[in-house]
């Protein structure tokens, strides 16, 4: 009867230890991505959902589980006004974070944060996120990667100064939480809606406006 009992733990260890190894192998994966040609297209930073977009005249903020912060830093690269696109990612999306413009990163900005859920304050306080602007011609398009109470970690792999291009690897966020992006509104129309789903580097979610 013992033996029984052990051998029915060594199964559901295995079997424990196994599903642990497949899940990180899945939550690690990073599969290649059809990038769309064209300098006027600005494509999804992140896999997930679309979970807002806002419009601003003034600073432009972020939104994360009822609470806001605002982006005083970079509001000189949106005097003419901004569209902010929230894109909630979760535990199951790829994490992979990828550039949504070709054009050089001209300034990176990391904000550690403790990771606690936003219930508890300001979620400017708690939360850890890089800020990364890309000169893109004339216009500046920002990508923010923000963790929350499950993400532990956001990572940007690009330097300041660094020429990419569209579709490239920028950083990750580990288990998922939420990217967004901020585009200056005079020169960009909006090709997604609310709740939409969108792919990294490869969805499409604005176009530049002609001759501007």
């Amino acid at each position: 009867m013992g033996t029984k009992k052990i051998k029915t733990y060594q199964k559901l260890f295995a079997v424990g230890v196994c599903s642990i190894l497949l899940f990180t192998v899945y939550f690690y994966r990073d599969p290649n991505r059809t990038i769309p040609n064209g300098n006027n297209l600005c494509v999804s930073p992140a896999d997930g959902n679309i979970l807002y977009i806002e419009e601003y005249n003034g600073l432009p903020k972020i939104y994360k589980d009822g609470n806001s912060y605002i982006l005083k830093d970079i509001d000189k690269y949106y005097k003419n006004g901004s569209y902010v696109i929230g894109i909630f990612m979760s535990p199951f999306d790829v994490h992979v974070n990828r550039a949504p413009v070709g054009g050089e990163v001209v300034y990176i900005k990391h904000i550690d944060g403790g990771f606690y859920p936003a219930f508890m304050g300001d979620l400017s306080k708690k939360n850890e996120r890089n800020i990364i602007i890309i000169k893109n011609g004339s216009d500046y398009i920002g990508v923010i990667q923000i963790a929350g109470i499950l993400a532990r970690r956001t990572i940007c792999t690009v330097k300041d100064g660094q020429c990419i291009s569209m579709g490239q690897r920028i950083g990750s966020i580990r288990l998922g939480s939420q990217t967004a992006v901020i585009l200056p509104k005079d020169k960009y129309i909006l090709k997604v809606k609310k709740n939409d789903r969108v792919y990294a580097g490869e969805t499409i979610i604005a176009e530049k406006i002609k001759n501007k």
